[in-house]
């Protein structure tokens, strides 16, 4: 096997990754999940991207809640047993010219969240936790859970993923766990928004991350904290409301920059330009002269779930040399659960009761019952009780009861009742009883 090796001074700098206080740092070939493991005569191995690693001699670190770890705290499991499919990795080492086999010096997998579930919606294959949307699908490995249907709002989850777009991810792997809050520690993944070096805090998706006191993990810095670098944050206790205080920073798996260094990534189509440019997990592809198996060209696009196989140029663009279409895309879901419609009751357009437009009940636009235009009760404008105008009750403008103007009982204009001018009933103008004008009982005038 002709090799090509990617592995850096162990202390050095540049774009090496470095495995969370062995001092070891390489730069990256491989980031994706796992597909499966095994024995051969030769030794241990897994399969990530369609790349078969010998992980026999590797340094293997797995960081979450696993079968052992009944009180579900944080931990470093060493060993190839630890690796589980469906778990996301960084693989340190060396890759074949074909991008068919390689051999592992050092795997890193760190869970790109934990924490309770917020929502479920298993029809539509998703879940909330943290604030962080995450799609379940038929490649979603499930451990401890017979099916989505089966995860409840408050249980604990684990889950590996691929990152979408912010806030967004699509699950590898769903791992129920036994652990209990609040003995928990969550993790977090996102991208830093609304940085605040003076206050110690950002945004990750709708969680307020405070690090004021957090430490920083490989290589990072606060100094380097930026809007838009992914990171993972790991915390030691959960979130309080949308507030959630870091113990610890680290930066997001991220390949070499070296120049010609071949490398494999998995990841979720993002900045999609053309089949021929978009981005993978933050890294920029030139897809130009690509071979693509597994569907086609017009199968890649933002959502579209890709493995891409080639060569990092020296402007940190990775040129693609084969493409895999494992999933087409799919629609991002709406911002939170369950999906937001134009329901009956609280509407926002065309809906009844309290809807904007078109409403009935508390409608803004021709909504029935307090609506603001054409409403039906409280209408502002041509609403049916309290409408402002054409409103019958307590209606602006030609509303019934208490309108403004044409109102029927207490209208302001033409009104019957309490109408200020024409109305019917203490109006103003041409009032019938106690109207100021032309009115029908102790009127001033006519």
């Amino acid at each position: 096997m002709t090799t090509l090796g990617l592995v850096l001074a162990a202390c050095g700098g540049g774009d090496g990754v470095g495995s969370g206080g062995t001092g070891i740092a390489m730069s990256s070939v491989a980031i994706g999940s796992v597909d499966s493991l095994g024995e051969s005569p030769s030794g241990s191995y897994m399969v990530v991207n369609g790349v078969r690693f010998d992980i026999s001699h590797a340094q293997v670190e797995v960081e979450g809640v696993s079968e052992e770890d009944a009180n579900g705290q944080q931990s470093l499991k060493s060993g190839q047993s630890s690796l589980k499919p469906g778990m996301t990795v960084q693989v340190n080492g060396t890759l074949d010219t074909g991008f068919s086999t390689g051999t592992a010096a050092h795997v890193l997998s760190i869970p790109e969240l934990r924490g309770a579930v917020d929502a479920v919606d298993a029809a539509l294959g998703r879940i909330e936790v943290m604030g962080a949307r995450v799609y379940v699908d038929d490649e979603t490995v499930l451990d401890g859970l017979s099916g989505l249907a089966a995860l409840q709002v408050g249980q604990i989850v684990q889950v590996h993923a691929l990152p979408t777009s912010s806030g967004l991810m699509r699950a590898t792997r769903l791992q129920l766990t036994t652990a209990t809050l609040p003995s928990v520690q969550p993790v977090l993944w996102g991208s830093v928004q609304a940085l605040d070096t003076v206050a110690r805090r950002f945004q990750l998706g709708t969680m307020q991350i405070q690090y004021a006191q957090a430490a920083f993990l490989n290589g990072l810095e606060a100094g380097m904290l930026d809007n838009g670098m992914p990171l993972y944050v790991h915390a030691a206790q959960a979130p309080a409301g949308n507030v959630l205080v870091a113990r610890v920073l680290r930066p997001a798996h991220r390949l070499s920059r070296q120049a010609d260094a071949p490398v494999v990534l998995e990841g979720v189509v993002t900045n999609f330009a053309s089949a021929q440019s978009f981005a993978l997990q933050g890294t920029d592809i030139d897809a130009s002269d690509a071979q693509i198996t597994g569907g086609r060209a017009d199968d890649i696009r933002n959502g579209a779930t890709l493995e891409v196989a080639g060569r990092m140029s020296a402007n940190g663009v990775l040129v693609a040399q084969r493409i895999r279409v494992r999933q087409r895309a799919v629609v991002d879901p709406p911002s939170a659960l369950p999906p937001p419609a134009n329901t009956n009751g609280n509407g926002n357009a065309g809906g009844n009761g309290n809807g904007n437009a078109g409403d009935n009940g508390n409608g803004n636009a021709g909504g029935n019952g307090n609506g603001n235009a054409g409403g039906n009760g409280n209408g502002n404008a041509g609403g049916n009780g309290n409408g402002n105008a054409g409103g019958n009750g307590n209606g602006n403008a030609g509303g019934n009861g208490n309108g403004n103007a044409g109102g029927n009982g207490n209208g302001n204009a033409g009104g019957n009742g309490n109408g200020n001018a024409g109305g019917n009933g203490d109006g103003n103008a041409g009032g019938n009883g106690n109207g100021n004008g032309n009115g029908n009982g102790n009127s001033n005038r006519g």
